[in-house]
C-alpha cells in the first residue's frame, strides 16, 4: 500500500542549529503517511551539528554542503536531490519545528486533487502555544510591507483551517510538486533568505500553476531558528527583509506597484525612525533596513561582510 501513495521526500535545512534540529528529527517517527524519506542538508554548520546528528541518529541521511548557501541554494540542492531519488513531492521544513501525526496525509490528500497544484502550504502554529497562529499564508500587498503574513501571533480558528489558494505560502512546512519544481525551478538564489517563497510562488502562478493553503496541515513552529539574537551567527533579517523586498519588485512589480512600494516603504522607515528618536531608542534596526534595500537597488549581497560565509 506504501508504494501506491505518492512518494515524499521530506528537506529539512539547518545552519548552526544544533539543538533546534536534533529536537526536529524525533518527531518524524510521529509521521503516519506511510510513504516518505527525510534528508538534513547542512549549511556547512560550524557548532557541531553534523557530529551531534551522526551520533544521536546514525541513520538519518545528512548532505554536508561545502559553504553556507542560505536558505535558498541550501534547498534547491535538497529538491535536487529529492527528484533525482524519484521523489513526486518534496516538503521543505527549517530546523526549528515539530511535526503534527497527519501533517503530510493533508498535503498529499490536497495535492493530489489537481494536477495543477504546485505547492501546498501548512498552518504554522507556535510551539510554545498550540492555540496560537505562527504564520497561515501570505498576501502580497505592496505596501508599506511588501507582503502581509496572514495569521501571524493570532489565535487560531475556523478562518485558518480552511483550503484556499493563495498568493504565497510559507516557505517553512510548503509541499511542492515535482511536476513544478521541473517547470518553475527552484528558488533564485539571488535571494539567499527571505521573500524567496514569494518569489518561488509568484513564478509558480505565472506558469500556470495553483498555489493553495491546507489549514489542516500542521506543524509547529519555535520562530527565530538562525535569526535569533542568541545564536552563534544571527542571520541579518531586517538586512534581507529591506534588500529582498526591493529585489522581488523590480522582478515582478508594474511601474505602479514599484513607485507605490518604494514610495510607502519609504514613508514608513522615516515614521518608524522618527518614533524611535522620539522614545529614545537606537536606530540599528531601521538602518539595517535600509542598508538592506540600497543593496537591493544596486544588485549586491555582501555575503562575507554579513558574516554569512567565511
Amino acid at each position: 500500500m506504501a508504494a501506491q501513495r505518492p512518494h515524499v521526500s521530506i528537506v529539512i535545512l539547518n545552519w548552526n542549529g544544533k539543538q533546534d534540529v536534533l529536537h526536529c528529527l524525533p518527531t518524524l517517527s510521529r509521521i503516519r503517511y506511510p510513504n516518505w524519506d527525510a534528508t538534513v542538508i547542512d549549511n556547512a554548520s560550524t557548532d557541531g551539528s553534523v557530529e551531534a546528528i551522526r551520533a544521536a541518529h546514525p541513520e538519518q541521511r545528512v548532505l554536508v554542503m561545502e559553504k553556507n548557501l542560505g536558505f535558498c541554494g541550501g534547498n534547491n540542492r535538497g529538491m535536487q536531490d529529492a527528484l533525482e531519488r524519484g521523489a513526486d513531492y518534496v516538503l521543505l521544513l527549517n530546523n526549528d519545528i515539530e511535526l503534527h501525526p497527519d501533517m503530510l496525509d493533508e498535503l498529499v490528500r490536497v495535492a493530489e486533487s489537481d494536477p495543477r497544484i504546485g505547492a501546498v502550504g501548512t498552518k504554522n502554529i507556535l510551539m510554545d502555544d498550540h492555540n496560537m497562529v505562527w504564520g497561515a499564508y501570505g498576501e502580497l500587498r505592496y505596501d508599506r510591507d511588501l507582503v502581509r503574513l496572514v495569521g501571524s501571533r493570532q489565535p487560531d480558528g475556523p478562518e485558518f483551517t480552511c483550503v484556499k489558494d493563495v498568493d504565497w505560502v510559507i516557505g517553512n512546512g510548503v509541499m511542492k510538486s515535482r511536476a513544478a519544481i521541473e517547470k518553475v525551478g527552484g528558488f533564485d538564489e539571488n535571494f539567499f533568505g527571505y521573500h524567496e517563497d514569494v518569489d518561488w510562488c509568484e513564478r509558480a502562478r505565472q506558469a500556470g500553476f495553483r498555489i493553495v493553503y491546507n489549514g489542516h496541515a500542521v506543524i509547529y513552529h519555535k520562530g527565530f531558528g538562525a535569526a535569533h539574537p542568541d545564536s552563534k551567527m544571527p542571520f541579518p533579517v531586517l538586512y534581507f527583509l529591506g534588500r529582498n523586498s526591493i529585489l522581488f519588485a523590480r522582478k515582478h512589480a508594474s511601474l505602479l506597484q514599484l513607485l507605490k512600494f518604494v514610495t510607502l516603504f519609504f514613508s514608513g522607515v522615516t515614521i518608524w525612525m522618527l518614533s524611535a528618536l522620539w522614545r529614545g531608542e537606537r536606530l540599528k534596526s531601521y538602518l539595517w533596513l535600509l542598508r538592506g534595500f540600497a543593496d537591493g537597488v544596486l544588485g549586491r549581497l555582501p555575503l562575507k561582510r554579513l558574516g554569512l560565509q567565511p
